[in-house]
């Protein structure tokens, strides 16, 4: 018995040195009325008490564990109520595991919950990209919920949680839970070809594809595989409608870098001839900053015949080239002397449903663009954050892009254009603008 008095004394230590390692918020005014209720992540789907009068201001979830795999974007929902004032949303985890969250990209703003009470609490969802240099094994993950008196009156108001241990927070609540984060899925790319046939290769990474109204952002620091797995990121379209495509990424100064998506519509397990969609050359234009980076935006038609349900989408990004090196091209299956990079996503192919404009209108309905038609410029007026906007002409060039809320067309012909929007928790909205 004294054994396991002893044993229990020291495991009990241990919890209690694991939880001191993490520092902890405070509340001004504690969490009645302002806690979170719900969150979904993985495999996590906990409901916590709401009853106002006896909230703790933080609660230790850390028995409760999902996997995530590294390099793969997972969906959170949190909810809670808000009291008077709406609150933000944010989780961090720390993806190094050296006992705080102040590391960058630890952090993730998952939104503002509008004021409610218990009874009625809203929920936010967003989405969470698991870094391909997370390290392995079991780390904390921390949701963090604040009041923000400011958006009260401004929704426009700036995130009102500065850390995962914030000394000036109002009144919210803390839950902490645990991740266990997996590396890359062994048997990938299996059955579909991997990089075995490359005999000299530079790897020139993607830095972000943008497709069916997802985001996909990955590292672009020179260290990334020449083949990503990202196959957890799934993107879901409709057969029979055609889905504009961006993707940014390294161009090393050449101005003959190629994108290319390759897609197992007949899920044989691999990339048929009518399977390709050349999207262009990036153009040299270094948005990333400091970076010799480009951008190419084409457009995938899901054919009425494709196989329904999940398959391999391939997107490879290849310089290309006849020199004395030889024939450099883009393939679906990388081989000889290879620059670039791939990157492997699923795609969810459904039945013909919603046309790409009545997916639009539904998207977009928080978001207002006026006066349209215009003469010289418009206002784009949205409930969430403005991450940036581009305008295409209806060739598909994009000819501007900037990050403010007022729009100057005034060096535009009078014709069509799209604007695309970004939003800072990742959608994409896509309306038409008439210029006058």
């Amino acid at each position: 018995m004294k054994k396991i008095t002893t044993l229990s004394g020291i495991v009990l230590a241990s919890l209690m040195n694991a939880q001191a390692q993490y520092c902890m918020p405070t509340f001004q005014y504690g969490a009645d009325s302002n806690m979170i209720s719900h969150v979904t992540f993985g495999n996590i789907n906990n409901s916590s008490p709401v009853q106002s009068g006896n909230a703790q201001v933080y609660e230790n979830f850390t028995s409760m564990s999902t996997d995530l795999q590294s390099g793969s974007n997972y969906n959170i929902s949190v909810t809670g109520p808000s009291s008077t004032f709406p609150s933000d949303v944010v989780v961090f985890i720390d993806f190094n595991q050296n006992g705080n969250f102040d590391d960058a990209g630890e952090s993730f703003y998952i939104g503002r919950l509008e004021a409610a009470n218990p009874a009625n609490a809203f929920t936010i969802n967003n989405t969470i990209t698991i870094p391909a240099t997370a390290a392995n094994g079991s780390t904390r993950m921390r949701v963090l919920k604040n009041t923000n008196v400011q958006a009260y009156s401004n929704p426009a108001a700036p995130n009102s949680i500065s850390s995962a241990c914030d000394s000036s927070l109002r009144a919210g609540q803390t839950e902490d839970y645990s991740v266990n984060i997996i590396g890359q899925t062994a048997n990938f790319p299996a059955p579909y070809c991997g990089t075995e046939n490359i005999t000299s290769l530079t790897v020139s990474e993607i830095s972000t594809v943008e497709f069916a109204g997802v985001v996909r952002n990955s590292a672009f620091d020179g260290n990334s595989d020449v083949l990503e797995n990202f196959t957890a990121t799934v993107f879901n379209v409709n057969r029979g409608n055609t889905y504009p495509i961006t993707v940014t990424g390294g161009t090393h100064g050449q101005d003959t870098v190629s994108a290319y998506a390759y897609i197992d519509f007949n899920h044989n397990n691999q990339f048929d001839a009518d399977e390709q969609f050349n999207l262009g050359y990036l153009d040299n234009s270094n948005p990333v900053s400091g970076q010799q980076s480009g951008v190419t935006t084409g457009n995938i038609t899901i054919p009425v015949g494709a196989q329904l349900g999940e398959t391999r989408f391939r997107l490879v990004k290849a310089y290309e080239s006849n020199s004395w090196m030889g024939a450099l091209k883009n393939l679906p299956c990388p081989s000889g002397w290879f620059i670039g990079q791939a990157e492997d996503y699923t795609l969810n192919i459904q039945p013909e449903s919603l046309s790409t404009s009545e997916v639009s209108k539904e998207a977009s309905a928080n978001v207002k663009i006026y006066p349209n038609p215009t003469t010289n410029s418009v206002t784009i007026k949205m409930k969430e954050g403005l991450e940036k906007y581009e305008i295409y002409n209806l060739s598909g060039q994009k000819l501007l892009e900037g990050n403010s809320l007022t729009v100057s067309m005034d060096s535009f012909v009078p014709g069509t254009y799209l604007i695309k929007i970004q939003t800072k928790n990742q959608k994409l909205i896509t309306e038409k603008i008439i210029k006058k």
